[in-house]
């Protein structure tokens, strides 16, 4: 196990990919996922992620930094397939007054993660922070489906290895607070750091814990 710098410092050197790769964390979780103990929130990373998201938002007054401004008829147009998720937006954030209407694209936006939530900061009434907060380098962090495990991103191989120690400790720090209730009191049991198509290195937690 190495510390989160010297991880960071090993992943970038063994990285052979011929674009900027993204670096990439793993959380194993001692969680009992069938009884509700669960992770879904989302953190703005100090030094961004590297990644340009579309942002489409629906909202009563016009949004200077969304992508896409969609109305009530594009929601329809997201059923018949005329706006596809992750072709025409990567998020959509909306106020609480939308979302009855968006429940009609539930079937499309839900299997593709992008369904609007409260816990994501998706569904609000301050949209333009919002799309603020995403377009700095907000991420989305969440158990699997099935199982007890984190997946995430935190930054791009060109990042300074500063940067990305910076960007997971923020990451760590913000998945404490968010701990489930009843979870064990080591529930956060294993984090590897990998790039996109390298090997992961493990990250010796026992000083961050």
């Amino acid at each position: 196990m190495k510390t989160i710098l010297e991880a960071i410092k090993e992943v970038k050197e063994a990285s052979k990919e011929k674009f900027d790769a993204t670096v990439e964390v793993h959380f194993n979780l001692d969680l009992d996922i069938k009884k509700g103990q669960t992770v879904r929130y989302s953190i703005t990373l100090p030094y961004g992620t590297g990644k340009t998201k579309k942002v489409a938002v629906l909202a009563s007054q016009k949004v200077a930094n969304a992508d896409l401004e969609l109305t009530e008829e594009d929601i329809d147009n997201i059923v018949r397939g005329k706006l596809q998720p992750k072709v025409d937006f990567d998020v959509i954030v909306t106020e609480p007054r939308y979302m009855p209407k968006l429940a009609k694209a539930a079937k499309i936006l839900g299997p593709a993660g992008l369904m609007p939530n409260p816990k994501t900061g998706t569904v609000t009434d301050n949209v333009e922070k919002a799309v603020e907060n995403i377009k700095k380098g907000q991420v989305e962090v969440k158990t699997e489906k099935e199982a007890p495990l984190i997946h995430t991103i935190i930054g791009k191989v060109s990042f300074k290895p500063e940067d990305l120690a910076a960007n997971f400790l923020t990451l760590f720090n913000s998945l404490k607070q968010n701990k489930p209730q009843k979870s064990k009191p080591e529930w956060i049991q294993a984090a590897f750091v990998v790039s996109s198509m390298g090997s992961s290195v493990e990250v010796d937690l026992t000083e961050l814990q």
